[in-house]
């Protein structure tokens, strides 16, 4: 077996690289194909990223087969928010083989170490929105969308390896045909509402959308500020992000929280789950991909909730009542049947216990892991 540092800017290395998972999980019913382009742009070294911080690619072949792939990274501006020397890995797929699992995370561990690193973490995505962690639990459904999927033996290689939890992150579900936000919440919005002169800002247009999300990322670094996975977005950053979610976000699907100021204290992000088309298409958007994108978007009956948060100083006097009743009325808009509330962290105890509260059940599990190293 051979590991070796690939070339982004090497196209052919780069289409291997980001192909492996669609021909190790070809057999696999809840495997998501994502578009090629898409894949490729998590290896583009002009990405904000790169701006402030270090990453390198790594594939483990036998002969003229790939057998694995890893993505080990520095980044320096979550080091200096956090005073910590850590690395974080990424991309991680491989084989049923421990050897080749060994391997990888040997030529990942020393590339932390000559850095000075102390710690591996992982796996953790380059900005904010990208999926966390490692699929521990649910593996008989298929993932939302973005959402990381894995076989149940990475996690036995983990374990092998050396590494302990971090943190895990829940997802959960809702028959939306049970939802009935009750009228103790529905009270507590209309009363919040009033005492504090917030008002729901919705949208109509993708430009409309676009002159508002640097104000909604903005909010976004305020709201998780506490959480574990928490670095500063820089203004290059903000722009990638806002280019993916025009791409994939509905105007009716974003709802922002704003103040008598008119400055955004809150937000609701979902997203139509167009991931049944994207199984059908194996990720391709042409020649006729698109078509069936197109169709399942107006025909979904699923819907994941991807980003809810509110200020810290709304959030213990009744916000959140807010985001779940306008979350509510997106749903009944939409004839949605289904809901993936996506990725919740252990630490966010006021979303876990609302989940509780509204009916929500837990049904996949993503876990981060660590080694000191």
């Amino acid at each position: 077996m051979n590991i070796r540092k690939i070339d982004p800017a090497n196209l052919r290395d780069a289409r291997h690289y980001v192909q492996f998972p669609d021909e190790l999980y070809c057999q696999c019913p809840q495997w998501v194909p994502m578009p090629l382009g898409e894949k490729l742009a998590q290896l583009d070294r002009s990405r904000a990223f790169f701006l402030h911080s270090d990453a390198d690619f790594f594939v483990a072949e036998v002969g003229d087969r790939l057998v694995g792939r890893i993505c080990v990274m520095e980044n320096r501006r979550y080091n200096a928010y956090h005073q910590a020397r850590h690395a974080f890995f990424y991309l991680f797929d491989c084989v049923e083989d421990l050897v080749v699992a060994r391997g990888l995370f040997e030529v990942a561990i020393e590339w932390a170490r000559v850095r000075g690193l102390n710690r591996l973490v992982g796996p953790k995505g380059f900005v904010p929105f990208e999926g966390m962690g490692m699929l521990y639990r649910g593996f008989e459904h298929r993932p939302a969308l973005g959402v990381p999927y894995n076989y149940e033996y990475y996690n036995s290689f983990m374990e092998e390896l050396g590494f302990k939890k971090e943190i895990d992150f829940t997802s959960f579900y809702f028959d939306i045909s049970n939802l009935e936000v009750p009228e103790r919440i529905v009270r507590i919005a209309r009363r919040v509402r009033e005492r504090r002169n917030l008002r729901v800002k919705t949208f109509s247009s993708h430009y409309q959308m676009r002159r508002w999300i640097p104000a909604l990322l903005e909010t976004y670094n305020k709201v998780f500020v506490e959480n574990w996975e928490y670095v500063p977005i820089i203004p290059e950053e903000a722009e990638e992000i806002a280019r993916r979610i025009i791409s994939v976000m509905r105007p009716g699907h974003i709802k922002l929280v704003l103040n008598r100021e008119n400055e955004v204290v809150g937000f609701l992000l979902t997203l139509l789950d167009i991931s049944a088309a994207l199984q059908q298409t194996r990720g391709k958007r042409f020649p006729f991909g698109w078509i069936k994108m197109f169709i399942e978007l107006r025909s979904t009956r699923w819907i994941n909730v991807n980003g809810m948060g509110i200020l810290e100083e709304y959030c213990g006097r009744g916000g959140n009542a807010i985001l779940y009743c306008e979350l509510e009325q997106t749903i009944r808009q939409g004839s949605f049947e289904h809901a993936d509330f996506v990725q919740i962290a252990d630490t966010a105890r006021y979303m876990l216990a609302d989940m509780t509260n509204l009916g929500a059940k837990p049904y996949k599990i993503h876990r981060v892991y660590q080694k000191a190293i």
